[in-house]
């Protein structure tokens, strides 16, 4: 085989000969393209270290934060913001955080108050600009939450009969007639966890041709060479003695095939393609990571079988998305494989012996790259009780298994670290399994060829920012629109004012308010303030990503959790936060929640009389359900305060002030929206009549308030137009400091028990110039094994993970 082989860097040189330029091929219009979105458009990833899996209400989810460049996993200095959410199993946001990002790095915690009760949660994080691009991109990560005041249930393991599917996937996505193929394939129980099992394949006359075995989370490969106009199958047995068929995919009669295999030194590729299609015509094979062409090259297909290896050292650790493309640029074919070279950093962790209870133990890490050269970089730190904190290694989010893996493929990955634990010797078949079942994500490829470049709508942040757009009543762009954005919290001046741009976008930036703070915008145009829509951007809807996994037994950490808080509270040490019962608990407890309604724009949770959304399911009015609540008055579809206060007998009473989603409604301006509402969209009702909690808004209160908040936010429902809305919550969430005692402190008490589960914490572990950092922290009460858990990197995205556990013991 003649080959053109080539390998590619970011940019492609112009050849002129002789005044001439000469034409771009295919294949260089293409890696143009890809250069130009790849270096124009680059996209961030983010990675949260938690200090531990799961976690009690009561106390603090510790996190660091890694905002790194996709296509290098440098950390970025596009956004210098991160948001981050605490969600609930029914994909409601219950708290929110905001927090700095400097040169790519940032910590905080969420508090877990009692009001939130126990379940299963998920954190989620992004930046303002990953919002231009899908959001499967954002970091997202599970994490039980239990409660010492709900009653340890113990539940019998019943059998739970599962139905499963098999899927297969052909290497380079098609089964062609007469190309031997590897196949994979993928068993999937209902409850989304892979199946491990055995069958094989027979053709249309029931001759069995291959036979295969699924292994780590139900995926194996099968050889087949499929021959024209047939049908495959795959039989399974159940436990039960009964068979399952699953039918293959069609067979093409033709096309091209792509076979990826790696060796110690070489990727080596096989283009197969029918015999009709052995023309000469050019083929053009692509291999990027992350958008970044490492190497190509072009062929003429003249006979049904070519080849080519190309170096491993061209790519970088990571994932290769080799692309087969036709004479006329389509992508026929694709394969994702997995380079490792082993290079990630090299972390010591030094001075864990002789380690003993309440005493001071002083931590040494060195970090070096692959040849031993020391590494300036930032880290965070993790030490945990074993006893307990039960981690599962494979099962863990690091910053390997993430930024190497998970932020690039699309679906569930099940037990992601399993790839990267050493501990398991056949890792790096499974792996290649996987990407033989899984697809990528981060763009597509007919966009690249139709030149389209991606649509940019969120700026990268560089300081803590309020936008919005500007629009007319029918929803066109308002330019030179004023904007005027003051505070409403009592005790805090604020006013700033700004001016909408060309197509009606405005935005507040290098803001520096508390995160406490709420706040009113204001739109005009000349004296204009009726027919102007003002809109902040409003936060990222809450996609229905459900969990995947078994139920996570956390009652044992529930029961050390309680008795370390009643140990802090025979001292008065308790945050008073937490809620304590002296009593046996025999059922579920009843609080009453902080905040009544969840995402509800009352940030006081104050309220006299609340409706929640199973209340309205059969309400086919939303003024039927007002005209059921005490002390509201509903008259000509508007809704009063049935006290009927009024300011001099002259002015009649006015309608109530309605907060929809956080945004002010003044029903005399629009009388028939309110009834418009479908109450099956409605989240929750707050009202506020009595003169108690509505004086805290001023004037604002004077008639009473209606807080209807809608379900995600915004579901079902258009605001009415209006040109002021209110804002809250959008500073810098406040940091507490992680308490570790210190014995040697005479004013502490040596004689309460040290029960913590999080030893130590630390977020901002930096090395010097020689590789080196050290910590300390005092070791809890009882003789046991402590685990250090550090991941970190360098200013050049190499990154690492560093696990180790070491014995604590009783002075001599």
């Amino acid at each position: 085989m003649k080959t053109k082989f080539n390998l590619i860097a970011l940019s492609l040189l112009t050849i002129i000969i002789f005044g001439f330029k000469i034409d771009e091929t295919p294949l260089e219009k293409l890696l143009k393209q890809l250069a130009k979105i790849t270096s124009t458009y680059p996209q961030e990833k983010v990675h949260l270290h938690f200090d531990k899996p799961y976690y009690v209400i009561g106390e603090d989810i510790w996190f660091k934060a890694y905002v790194v460049t996709a296509e290098k996993n440098e950390p970025s200095l596009l956004s210098k913001v991160l948001y981050l959410d605490l969600i609930n199993n029914k994909n409601q946001i219950l708290k929110k955080a905001t927090i700095s990002i400097d040169k790519g790095f940032g910590s905080g915690n969420f508090s877990l108050i009692d009001s939130l009760g126990a379940g299963t949660y998920r954190v989620r994080a992004y930046t303002n600009y990953m919002r231009n691009y899908d959001d499967q991109f954002f970091f997202e990560k599970f994490i039980t939450i239990g409660n010492i005041l709900d009653p340890i249930i113990t539940n019998k393991t019943k059998e739970k009969k599962l139905d499963f599917d098999l899927q297969f996937f052909p290497e380079g996505g098609n089964l062609i007639k007469g190309i031997r193929s590897k196949i994979g394939v993928k068993a999937v129980t209902s409850d989304g966890l892979g199946a491990n099992l055995s069958g094989y394949i027979i053709n249309r006359n029931k001759e069995k041709v291959a036979e295969f075995t699924t292994a780590h989370a139900g995926m194996g490969i099968f050889a087949l060479i499929p021959q024209a106009l047939e049908k495959y199958s795959a039989i399974i047995t159940l436990a039960d003695g009964t068979s399952k068929s699953f039918d293959l995919p069609a067979v093409m009669e033709t096309g091209y095939a792509l076979a990826v295999n790696t060796t110690n030194e070489n990727i080596n590729i096989r283009i197969s393609s029918t015999v009709d299609l052995v023309d000469s015509k050019d083929v053009y094979v692509v291999a990027q990571a992350n958008g970044i062409t490492y190497a190509s090259f072009t062929s003429k297909v003249d006979k049904p079988s070519l080849s080519a290896s190309i170096p491993k050292k061209n790519f970088p650790t990571g994932m290769v998305h080799v692309t087969l493309f036709n004479s006329n640029s389509k992508p026929v074919a694709e394969r994702l494989i997995f380079v490792n070279h082993n290079d990630e950093l090299r972390i010591e962790i030094k001075n864990t012996e002789n380690a003993i209870v309440k005493k001071k133990s002083a931590i040494d890490i060195l970090a070096t790259d692959i040849s031993g050269n020391p590494v300036d970089g930032s880290f965070s730190v993790a030490v945990t009780d074993v006893s307990k904190v039960v981690i599962n290694e494979d099962e863990e989010k690091t910053i390997l298994s993430n930024l190497l893996l998970t932020s690039d493929l699309k679906g569930f990955i099940e037990a992601p670290n399993y790839y990267f634990n050493v501990a398991n010797p056949d890792r790096e078949s499974h792996l290649d399994n996987l990407l033989l079942t899984q697809g990528w994500r981060r763009f597509v490829w007919q966009e690249v060829i139709n030149e389209k470049d991606p649509e940019i709508t969120f700026r990268p942040e560089q300081s803590l920012e309020i936008a919005g757009k500007v629009t007319s009543i029918g929803n066109k762009p308002m330019p030179n629109a004023k904007v005027i954005m003051f505070s409403k919290t009592k005790g805090y001046t604020f006013l700033l004012d700004t001016i909408s741009d060309i197509k009606g976008n405005f935005v507040f930036d290098m803001l520096d308010i508390p995160d406490s703070a709420a706040f009113i915008l204001q739109a005009k145009q000349g004296k204009d303030n009726k027919n102007i829509n003002l809109k902040v951007n409003p936060y990222p809807v809450v996609n229905n990503n459900k969990y995947i996994g078994n139920a996570i037994d956390i009652s044992t950490y529930v029961e050390n959790t309680k008795a370390m808080f009643y140990e802090l509270n025979k001292f008065n040490l308790l945050d008073k936060g937490i809620l304590l019962s002296t009593v046996n608990i025999v059922g579920k407890r009843a609080l009453k929640p902080l905040i009544n309604i969840p995402n509800s724009a009352n940030a006081s949770g104050a309220a006299d009389k609340v409706v929640k959304s199973d209340q309205l399911n059969y309400e086919t009015n939303i003024l039927n359900a007002f005209s059921k609540i005490g002390g509201v008055l509903v008259k000509n579809g508007m809704i009063y305060r049935a006290s009927g206060r009024t300011v001099s007998m002259t002015l009649p009473p006015q309608p109530m002030l309605v907060i929809l989603d956080g945004v002010y409604v003044k029903q005399a301006e629009q009388p028939g929206f309110i009834s418009s509402i479908n109450p099956l969209d409605i989240e929750g009702i707050e009202v506020l009549t009595s003169n108690y909690n509505t004086s805290v808004y001023g004037e604002d209160g004077y008639w009473g308030i209606v807080f209807i908040t809608t379900k995600n936010g915004s579901t079902g429902v258009n605001p009415p137009s209006t040109n002021t809305t209110s804002v809250r919550n959008r500073g810098f969430t406040i940091k507490k400091e992680f308490y570790s005692p210190n014995y040697d402190d005479p004013k502490i008490n040596q004689q309460m028990l040290d029960l913590r589960s999080t030893i130590y914490w630390n977020p901002n572990i930096n090395t010097d110039a020689k590789g080196i950092a050290n910590f300390s922290y005092f070791n809890a009460s009882s003789p046991t094994t402590y685990r250090v858990t550090i991941e970190g990197m360098d200013a050049f995205g190499n990154i690492g993970r560093k696990v180790l556990t070491y014995k604590v013991g009783q002075p001599n």
